[in-house]
């Protein structure tokens, strides 16, 4: 089982836990073997022990009817016996045959299995003559209840060694896959991001996860405990009765075929199941993060009445699995259960419990009955387990696509800082095929200067600069390479490369926790340092507004912050970084004027000392920059300076006309 086998790799860290579990388990089924054989040991040896064979003693025994001593040793002298009839004791000076019994006043009457008729006198006992009779069978009666309550308490004791060292490994199991499902989402391409829905991702990492707990538990139980429980009591069975044990194998073709075919039926369901159970997540993470709009536009019955369709899918296809297990699953096996042990009393009650020449007791009938029921039991928690075995596979498939996931290459190696040189060389690149984004991209960037990105919505910008930032790669199905300081930028890593790139994004992304927090991103540098880049760039009335400075608490998504403050924030993020090629992309578009004009003003400071390049709607944020480069459709249909775009009269000059309009 594939599916088994990724999970083997967490389960294989904690073998002394497992190696513990499967003692425990092995004690476990050791002492259920015992169970029926005392039991039946207590009702035939002793408990109805007094129906075997009594002799005269020559000594004085306390054992005393008609004033004559008997011992269950063979002495030799007379034999006398002992017959229970509805729940009453009789006394025979004879050995009694076994057979079916009535009783007419003093005689009592035996129809053997051939046919014969026996008759004896007998003597009803005073219950002081049967307690007698019972004390040889006390002292060993005592010592075996005492072994049958000595084996329930160790059965709870392994039983819960069992199934904490079970759940240990489970949790210790579930933190390992969690952990490395969000190393591994870290270290994914974003054309993976784009394809699943963020709430899909997030069922994935905290509900599919358990599916691998689920997976071990169950495996645990029907591939481990189960085949255990069908081995010893298949012991128990060929003890007492090797004929009828061979006969139950005729079963199990039956119940492999059936099996199979339950299966094949629930696999089907399971995979639907889990999908919608996905979709629901993913549909409430938007509802969630889109509730400001909703809200506004009225949206709320249209999106109860899409949320309702999901759920009525769901519940469409659970409702499937439940009536396939009432019918041909669980309930089914249940049924069979009390069957088989209708067949069993059937088996062994016929012709007056006489079977094959030998005499079947009661406490065979009960030991063979407990036996057959640990059989049927595994297949029966196979039919009920394997329904969530088939949810396990499938969830436990889904998160091993995070964890086994394409990965992008996560090593890293201390590069020299870059010079900030910046060559695009005849670029090609389309994220679908033959659908290229841009086309033929030639552009040169010379260290410290600053670069405007110009362009209508969907004129390539964004992409180029995710080229730049390694967000993509140029596949082997586009053209052209991107150098910096010469040198192509997917020679490093990308853990190495981006550690002198640093970007500022439109929308700031902040985290739960301080300002110095969202600033230092894992810098070891001093809260000062950080109050002091905030207000080098112009932050200072942001500070001085906040009585915990940088350590005022950020909430989610940074939503007790004004979107420009935001912006200075992440802008204070980027420059404490120090990267040699900071990038802009659009961080000015959502920020008024009086914040733009700080940024302004701060750039000037920024940029020295590193490459920059603004990607802007604002034309004012690089009327300054060195080089303006406009984009049109992938292609770059301009390039100099504000002064020299304007004389041409070209794109760059109608969109700034616009604006100055």
């Amino acid at each position: 089982m594939k599916a088994m086998k990724k999970v083997w790799r967490y389960i294989a860290r904690y073998k002394k836990l497992l190696t513990i579990t499967i003692f425990a388990m092995i004690i476990v089924q050791i002492l259920g073997l015992l169970a029926p054989l005392i039991v039946k040991t207590i009702l035939d040896d002793y408990l109805v022990g007094i129906e075997d064979t009594w002799y005269e003693s020559p000594t004085e025994t306390n054992q005393v009817f008609d004033g004559v001593s008997y011992t269950t040793e063979d002495t030799g002298l007379g034999k006398a016996s002992i017959v229970i009839y509805e729940g009453k004791y009789y006394f025979t000076l004879d050995v009694v045959e076994m057979g079916n019994k009535s009783l007419s006043g003093n005689t009592l009457t035996i129809e053997t299995l051939d046919g014969d008729i026996y008759q004896y006198d007998v003597t009803r006992m005073t219950k002081s003559e049967v307690i007698s009779f019972y004390q040889p069978f006390v002292k060993p009666l005592v010592i075996l209840i005492l072994l049958l309550f000595l084996r329930f308490i160790l059965q709870i004791v392994f039983t819960y060694i069992q199934r904490i060292t079970t759940m240990m490994i489970n949790v210790n199991m579930v933190r390992d896959a969690r952990l490395d499902a969000i190393a591994s989402l870290q270290r994914m391409p974003m054309t993976y991001f784009e394809s699943e829905p963020a709430g899909k991702i997030a069922n994935r990492v905290i509900n599919d996860v358990g599916g691998m707990m689920n997976l071990f538990s169950t495996i645990m139980n029907l591939l481990i405990n189960a085949s255990m429980a069908v081995v010893f009591a298949y012991i128990g069975m060929f003890y007492l009765d090797p004929t009828l044990a061979l006969m139950t194998f005729v079963v199990f073709p039956f119940v492999y075929i059936w099996l199979r075919y339950f299966i094949k039926k629930l696999t089907k369901i399971a995979v639907k199941v889990n999908e919608q159970s996905s979709l629901i997540t993913a549909q409430l993470n938007e509802i969630i993060n889109g509730i400001s709009v909703l809200q506004i536009f009225n949206f709320q019955k249209q999106t109860e009445d899409k949320f309702n369709d999901l759920s009525d899918e769901y519940v469409k296809e659970k409702l499937k699995e439940t009536r396939l297990h009432l019918t041909i699953g669980w309930n089914m096996i249940r049924l069979i259960g009390q069957l088989v042990t209708a067949s069993i009393i059937l088996y062994f009650g016929q012709s007056y419990l006489s079977v094959s020449g030998f005499v079947v007791s009661v406490g065979i009938i009960y030991a063979y009955n407990d036996y057959l029921t640990r059989l049927i039991e595994p297949v029966g928690t196979l039919f009920r387990e394997i329904g969530n075995l088939q949810h396990a596979i499938v969830r436990t498939d889904r998160i091993f696509k995070i964890i086994d996931g394409e990965q992008e290459d996560g090593s890293f190696t201390d590069v020299e800082r870059f010079n900030g040189e910046i060559e695009f060389e005849n670029v090609w690149f389309s994220y679908n095929l033959n659908n290229p984004v841009l086309k033929g991209i030639n552009l040169n960037i010379e260290p410290g200067q600053m670069v405007g990105l110009v362009g209508h919505t969907g004129s390539g910008k964004t992409s180029l600069m995710s080229l730049l930032l390694r967000f993509y790669d140029i596949k082997d199905t586009d053209m052209g390479r991107i150098l910096v300081d010469g040198v192509d930028i997917k020679t490093h890593s990308k853990r190495s490369y981006r550690k002198h790139v640093g970007i500022i994004l439109q929308d700031p992304v902040l985290f739960k926790g301080t300002i110095a927090d969202n600033v230092k991103f894992g810098l070891d540098v001093s809260d000062a340092l950080v109050e002091q880049t905030i207000r080098d760039i112009g932050g200072s009335k942001l500070l001085d507004k906040l009585d915990k400075g940088v350590l005022h608490d950020v909430s989610r998504g940074g939503g007790n912050f004004s979107v420009g403050e935001k912006q200075i924030i992440s802008f204070a993020r980027a420059v404490l970084h120090d990267p040699a090629i900071l990038i802009m992309d659009e961080a000015t578009a959502n920020i008024d004027t009086e914040t733009e004009t700080m940024i302004q003003q701060a750039l000037d400071k920024v940029k020295v000392g590193r490459t920059m390049i603004v990607i802007a709607h604002r034309l004012s944020t690089i009327k300054h920059a060195d080089k303006i480069v406009v984009l049109e459709n992938g292609f770059k249909v301009e390039e100099g300076n504000h002064g020299t775009l304007l004389e041409k009269n070209g794109v760059y000059a109608n969109i700034y006309r616009s604006q100055i309009k």
